[in-house]
């Protein structure tokens, strides 16, 4: 009987031929979704420009697959994943997580941590809010951080210290006139806990920024809550004087004219932003909240109409 021989040089040959194969196929199949990825890139960013943002999230979300470390990136998607309409919850939720992403890969992002601060804040999630505040401003200064931690401590009903918080900023930077704005506006729901009156706080925001618009505009916002008309009126005037090159500072002066029922005036400056900045956040609630403010239906059909061309 003959004897048989195991041919090692036909299985080395074998095994070697099967691990290149694998590796090819691997490395096909890596270059594919890498190119998948930067198409992905490419096709997102070209979308977030022409603010097509459900476009924009779907096609971020194949390139920050394969590259989970992009900050920049990271901060589009979640950007993007807030400008979507109608916005829902698990579109916040994914802008969450996103910046989360960022500051544990660098949790002394100031621009990640600024912006979950906001969506926590806007989500009345306070602790939550305090917390990431805190933590940034242990690395670095910043006072419009300082100022949402106020409003976070307000949110938990820490009153005293939401208002020593605003004190300090306004000692430091008498600039901000958002810290103004807080402060007023928390000693204006509790008067019996602090001395000063809050109309002496809006009166200091104009003080110290004689020409600002925003501080006219905050302080306007106090006369109408206040019934005072033609003290808002005077302030709103004066606020159209002042620099109006900031979209977000003109639409805040569009809706007091709107809380103070001057619809013309609100109507000009509406326009005027719809025509700068057509993208600008809150434009199109603003046009809403002017069309039911005027009880026009007609008015209601056109803006409904037009807002959901643009959108």
């Amino acid at each position: 009987m003959a004897k048989r021989y195991f041919n090692w040089k036909l299985a080395i040959v074998l095994v070697i031929g099967v691990v290149v194969l694998g590796v090819t196929a691997f490395g096909l199949r890596q270059w594919q979704r890498a190119g998948r990825a930067e198409r992905g890139l490419v096709l997102g960013n070209e979308a977030y420009e022409k603010a097509d943002y459900q476009e924009a999230v779907k096609n971020l979300s194949r390139y920050l697959a394969v590259r989970k470390d992009d900050v920049p990136t990271l901060l589009k998607y979640a950007d993007a994943q807030l400008n979507i309409r109608p916005l829902k919850a698990s579109n916040i939720q994914q802008a969450v997580e996103s910046y989360r992403t960022i500051l544990r890969m660098d949790a002394d992002n100031s621009e990640a941590a600024k912006l979950l601060t906001k969506v926590y804040l806007g989500m009345g999630m306070y602790g939550e809010a305090e917390l990431i505040a805190k933590r940034q401003l242990q690395a670095q200064e910043d006072p419009g951080l300082r100022r949402m931690l106020a409003l976070a401590l307000a949110g938990q009903r820490q009153f005293n210290e939401a208002v020593a918080e605003s004190k300090a900023i306004l000692q430091e930077h008498p600039e901000q006139i958002a810290a103004y704005e807080t402060l007023g506006q928390i000693i204006e729901q509790r008067p019996e806990d602090f001395p000063e009156p809050p109309v002496y706080w809006f009166n200091q925001a104009v003080e110290n920024n004689p020409s600002s618009a925003l501080a006219y505009i905050i302080r306007a916002g106090f006369y109408v809550r206040n019934r005072n008309k033609p003290n808002a009126l005077a302030d709103l005037e004066q606020a159209e004087r002042q620099d109006l090159s900031d979209p977000a500072v003109r639409l805040r002066l569009a809706g007091a004219f709107i809380e103070a029922n001057i619809l013309d005036k609100a109507e000009q400056h509406l326009t005027a932003v719809q025509t700068a900045s057509p993208e600008e956040s809150g434009l199109w609630q603003s046009w809403a909240q002017l069309a039911l403010q005027s009880r026009s239906q007609e008015k209601m059909l056109k803006i409904a109409e037009t807002g959901l061309k643009e959108l």
